[in-house]
């Protein structure tokens, strides 16, 4: 179904009066969506896959968005097979960054200091550098 669909859209783009309206809208959807991703890759969700979306939507139209998108999987991929995948330790060096990276990031935007003005604790260490 998927190749059905990329088929139309292929056929749309180059033959209908108005294709390359249809480019561009893709190659813009693609940069906000991978824009979107790359915000999104230390918070907590799908930031990753947001990318790969974005990726692929670009890779619908400009060849170093296909290789580009095929290279960073395959990297990942030989990363997490070779030193994710079997090791507990690596699974916890992981997680712990990731959590230390959330926090941070909560941090910076202030959100431990709404929630405290909120339960009544008001301390210096809560407040954010950026929005003291």
């Amino acid at each position: 179904m998927l190749a059905r669909l990329g088929t139309r859209y292929r056929h749309l783009r180059h033959n209908h009066r108005y294709g390359f309206v249809l480019r561009y809208v893709t190659i813009i959807a693609g940069v906000l969506v991978t824009a979107v991703g790359i915000i999104a890759i230390p918070l907590p969700g799908p930031g990753w896959a947001i990318v790969f979306l974005g990726l692929l939507i670009l890779s619908q139209e400009l060849e170093w968005a296909a290789r580009l998108r095929r290279w960073v999987m395959a990297t990942l991929n030989s990363f997490y097979q070779r030193f994710v995948d079997g090791s507990p330790l690596m699974q916890a060096v992981l997680g712990v960054a990731s959590t230390v990276v959330v926090v941070a990031i909560l941090w910076l935007v202030n959100a431990f200091g709404i929630v405290g003005g909120w339960i009544g604790v008001h301390s210096a260490w809560l407040q954010s550098p950026l929005f003291g």
